[in-house]
């Protein structure tokens, strides 16, 4: 026979499936849904790809100081210096500038 539902099983009812909705809304359209997820994931690859970038930059930046320690000073690397910066160039040498 059938009988009607009472109260409390119809507020079970409403709030299952008021978190049901919740969880599933958040799932397909929230901050951390899995669409949002592969988009993070490409972000991540393109800034670890500028990070790369950035790194070998770094790592010539410092290949160049290296070569000007006090220590150690790169004859041809000073003598380019001078010839950049100050504009002096010894008697009877030729300097052939090549574009980077």
């Amino acid at each position: 026979m059938f009988r009607l539902p009472k109260l409390f099983d119809v507020l079970v009812f409403a709030g299952c499936a008021a978190m049901l909705s919740f969880f599933h809304w958040h799932a397909t359209k929230g901050p951390r849904s899995l669409d949002n997820h592969a988009l993070q994931v490409a972000k991540l690859e393109a800034r670890e790809a500028d990070l790369a970038k950035v790194r070998a930059k770094r790592d010539a930046i410092e290949a160049r100081v290296k070569l000007m320690r006090p220590e150690s000073v790169d004859p041809d690397m000073a003598s380019q210096l001078v010839r950049e910066k100050l504009g002096y160039v010894k008697i009877n040498s030729i300097v052939v500038n090549l574009p980077d």
